[in-house]
């Protein structure tokens, strides 16, 4: 027995060893996040029901302000502290950002930028910092949101009739419809809102989420266990319209080609950038996800961040796709990463 657990006890140092050998030579040369924008006031209130916050609809709020910060702070340790991907202090030609051109966002990744490169890190004038608390600028580019091809989904033409094909048409959603068309009537009754589908509950079950996380009073004759079905059931739907892939290749293959196309420039060392940042929406993530064959079960939560990871191991390259520190395994795969050479694949892939 004393001899098989030592065995055992050599054999988790060697396989600890090894591994640590493969880590030590496994280096990140390339990252890309897209992430949701922070906590937000409703994009419209309820008209039974007046929106009591104190931040304006639509618009981030000082939570939402503070989850951003703290992505930015956890991304400074990730590329600053543990993988030297990006200097100590901003290099512009290290990284871009890039934003959907709507306040919240574009707030978002200020936040995010606050925590990546905090005050103290700067630049200097003469003997002093040239800005309050040595605070860093970083460029926020944009573009007008009805031409945003990358991170807004809203105007792309083909997006209607592919959801209305590989959605609407499903039997699953034809049901769910029939079902609840007793509930919609009442519900809009109570709420004064027009809801003539499932897309409609799901506006609402996103209301009625930052009412209930902000202390805001229900509409009058609208329980709690309403509120509870309306947002399970816009979950429901906000998952099942990105559920095929079709919707995801619509939506995203713009911004996926985006980052192949950094990966692949990265891989052959013809740019000294080495990351870039968008901040988008719940919906750019979720059609990510879709292009990628592997879509989400719901609405990505506030602030989320979808990281791909570009390491180089000796000669080879491999992709780590991450949401919020969970591995996102790609179809074909099991270890949540793959080649180089599998991801660019995606783009091409249509089954």
């Amino acid at each position: 027995m004393r001899f098989n657990i030592t065995s055992l006890l050599c054999a988790s140092l060697c396989t600890f060893i090894c591994n640590g050998a493969l880590a030590e030579n496994e280096k990140m040369v390339f990252a890309v996040d897209v992430i949701r924008h922070g906590d937000r006031a409703p994009i419209g209130a309820i008209p039974t029901a007046p929106y009591t916050g104190h931040t304006a609809l639509g618009q981030l709020t000082p939570l939402g302000m503070h989850q951003e910060f703290e992505l930015g702070t956890k991304l400074r340790e990730q590329y600053v502290d543990r993988h030297g991907l990006l200097p100590d202090h901003y290099s512009p030609e290290t990284m871009y950002v890039r934003s959907s051109d709507i306040d919240r966002t574009l707030m978002s990744a200020e936040c995010v930028l606050l925590g990546l490169y905090p005050p103290g890190t700067g630049p200097s004038l003469e003997a002093k910092a040239a800005l309050p608390a040595a605070y860093q600028p970083i460029p926020i580019h944009t573009i007008p949101r009805n031409e945003d091809n990358l991170l807004v989904i809203d105007f792309n033409p083909k997006l209607a009739p592919t959801v209305n094909e590989f959605v609407h048409d499903t039997p699953s959603w034809k049901e769910k419809t029939t079902n609840l068309q007793p509930q919609l009537k009442r519900w809009h009754e109570l709420t004064g809102i027009n809801l003539s589908g499932l897309r409609d509950v799901g506006g609402l079950g996103d209301t009625l989420f930052i009412y209930q996380q902000h202390h805001v009073p229900l509409p009058k004759g609208l329980s709690n266990a309403d509120a509870t079905e309306i947002m399970k059931e816009g979950e429901w739907a906000f998952a099942e319209s990105f559920k095929p892939h079709q919707v995801g290749d619509v939506t995203s293959h713009e911004l996926l080609k985006a980052i192949v196309d950094y990966f692949e420039e990265a891989s052959q060392e013809k740019s000294k950038l080495k990351f870039v940042l968008f901040s988008g929406h719940d919906t750019t993530i979720a059609g990510l996800l879709s292009a990628l064959r592997a879509p989400g079960t719901g609405r990505p939560p506030y602030s989320s961040d979808l990281n791909f990871a570009l390491f180089k191991e000796g000669s080879e390259y491999k992709v780590k796709i991450n949401l919020n520190g969970k591995p996102i395994t790609l179809p074909g795969t099991t270890s949540g990463e793959c080649t180089l050479k599998e991801f660019n694949a995606l783009l091409e892939s249509k089954s």
